[in-house]
């Protein structure tokens, strides 16, 4: 599980998440939605504790700022927005890394059952057909799904996921939807910042909703993502036929 307890996010002297608090149990799947400058990805960042931030996050009932950088790992894998890989490596040297809190080594290198966890996130991802393909040499799609493979990958059971289907075309948005809903079904801990409100509709049991810093709802996606909120805080609406336009085209 995860928890916030009025988290405060500052950038540049600017409150950019403000008294944030919820609590998220094992095996649950919630989706972090909100316009653009909202602090979603603010506040995941300081839940995996890359920025700093005031107020308490707990993960697996221990004080974040008691662990150390490595226990803190075996608890928690972040996926974020921006995902940099400096050197060339095999795309199952990538996945590999989410290995790293317990096995830090490559993949030919690993023992039986950390190359198996790799296959088998590769698995889940619709990415074994890349294994000995250079990571540099991948489409935009296919470099996203060897991250959400490295995520995966680790045996951590929090998971924490920035835009991950910015790259994704809609079949692998898709997959990778299912896929996270897997994993909460198996007993993760999985929040997902989307833009997408019909995949969080449909995928998430919970959405927690955040506007100009501050989680403004939090519930199943019928009441978190009401006609009230869709026009308060996207400015949109929901059409005869049941789909989002914008409320004052």
């Amino acid at each position: 599980m995860i928890s916030a307890e009025h988290l405060t996010v500052a950038l540049n002297g600017r409150d950019v998440a403000r008294d944030v608090s919820f609590w998220l149990r094992d095996g649950e799947l919630a989706a972090l939605v909100g316009p653009n400058g909202a602090g979603k990805s603010s506040v995941l960042k300081a839940l995996a504790g890359v920025t700093p931030s005031a107020g308490e996050v707990r993960i697996c009932d221990a004080p974040a700022d008691k662990l150390t950088v490595r226990e803190r790992a075996r608890r928690l894998a972040w996926l974020p927005q921006t995902r940099p890989v400096a050197w060339n490596l095999l795309a199952e040297d990538v996945v590999a890394l989410g290995r790293f809190a317990g096995a830090p080594a490559p993949f030919d290198r690993m023992g039986e059952a950390d190359r198996a966890a790799v296959v088998a996130a590769l698995e889940k991802a619709d990415a074994t057909h890349l294994i000995g393909r250079s990571f540099q040499a991948l489409s935009g799609g296919e470099q996203a799904r060897v991250h959400l493979a490295r995520l995966l990958a680790s045996p951590a059971p929090v998971l924490l996921l920035d835009e991950p289907c910015a790259a994704l075309d809609i079949a692998h948005q898709l997959s990778l939807m299912a896929a996270l809903a897997a994993e909460a079904a198996a007993g993760r801990t999985v929040i997902v910042v989307l833009h997408d409100l019909e995949l969080a509709a449909r995928f998430c049991p919970r959405v927690l909703v955040m506007q100009a810093g501050e989680l403004v709802a939090d519930g199943a996606p019928d009441a978190a993502l009401s006609a009230e909120v869709l026009g308060q805080v996207f400015g949109v609406r929901k059409s005869a036929e049941g789909r989002l336009e914008r409320a004052n085209p």
